[in-house]
């Protein structure tokens, strides 16, 4: 895979790499990565981000400090995109995913790595496609493709770093979906010069976060034994990373298996966030809402309102019971 990746790359004028809309770190850090192999491999690299969330906005500004990556939004793009260009999808497989759907169709070199379990929605003209839903996280994928991709093995200290925070996040901190190549890949990183304490501060928030998180957990409530529910009171722009970080904290409650929050951002859309630490598989549920993710990491975006969207899970839940 990774001298199949070496080769199209080799082939093309240019690289542009995109995720996910709303980028997560494990998204921004397999960008970085590949972003990296561009430049041992001598070609212009770019990277689409036209919007991030606070918990990007440490790693998004040491980069742009770093002036070694190229950041463009979606209309420089498309204006500088060709056949002969090189697209790489990271960390998402679905067309209506990605942060330029309408990038897809300007290239004829397409290259999609992701950690999902494949959906009907996925990208079918792709020239290469890696899938590997065993891994932890896409930045575990790219780490191994960084070993093997045959350049200098050397990658930027602030590289390591970020794609060790992208494994750091997708995992729990280490504590769900975990393979013994998560653990190679994440030791390779540190003796690339990935400094924890670094990476540390990345997860880094402000006092009403915490505040805010602490009352979400305090209000959860059992839905059923071993699943908890709590929601989000009030709107706000980045309730994505208030409901993923509360979720992640209830799996800390002895008993619970999983666990769901649901909030409302400012544009009138209600934000789920699922976790679980493995027994329940969150994702089988948010695909009915029409979300996705992983066993452990899951999250859907509807218009229906939030105590519909309760509703609509708690009866889900009872489902799981009666099987």
């Amino acid at each position: 895979m990774a001298h199949a990746l070496r080769q199209l790359i080799d082939q093309s004028d240019q690289v542009i790499i995109m995720g996910h809309k709303k980028p997560d770190m494990d998204s921004f850090g397999a960008a970085l990565g590949i972003s990296r192999i561009a430049i041992n491999r001598n070609k212009p690299v770019s990277v689409i981000i036209n919007s991030y969330n606070d918990s990007l906005s440490e790693m998004y500004n040491r980069a742009v400090a770093s002036e070694n990556y190229q950041f463009i939004k979606n209309e420089e793009a498309l204006a500088i995109a060709d056949k002969d260009t090189l697209l790489v999808v990271v960390d998402t497989h679905r067309a209506n995913m990605v942060e330029c759907p309408e990038l897809l169709d300007k290239t004829d070199k397409l290259v999609v790595i992701d950690h999902h379990r494949k959906t009907e929605e996925f990208i079918d003209n792709a020239t290469l496609t890696y899938m590997e839903a065993y891994a932890s996280s896409t930045s575990e994928l790219i780490t191994e493709i960084l070993q093997y991709i045959g350049d200098k093995k050397d990658i930027d200290k602030l590289e390591a770093e970020v794609l060790l925070a992208g494994i750091t996040v997708d995992t729990n901190r280490f504590s769900i979906k975990t393979g013994v190549r998560t653990f190679e890949a994440a030791s390779w990183l540190r003796r690339m010069g990935a400094d924890t304490a670094n990476v540390r501060q990345f997860f880094q928030t402000d006092l009403d976060s915490i505040k805010q998180r602490s009352r979400i957990v305090a209000s959860s409530w059992m839905a059923s034994p071993g699943i908890a529910l709590a929601r989000c009171e009030g709107k706000y722009l980045d309730v994505q990373v208030i409901n993923s970080r509360a979720a992640d904290e209830m799996l800390n409650i002895r008993g619970v298996k999983a666990s769901f929050v649901i909030g409302e951002n400012e544009e009138g859309l209600t934000v789920i966030s699922a976790r679980s630490l493995g027994e329940v598989n969150v994702q089988t549920i948010m695909e009915k809402l029409g979300g996705g993710g992983n066993l452990t990491k899951a999250g859907a975006q509807i218009t229906i309102p939030v105590e519909e969207a309760i509703a609509k899970i708690e009866e889900m839940i009872k489902e799981l019971d009666t099987k």
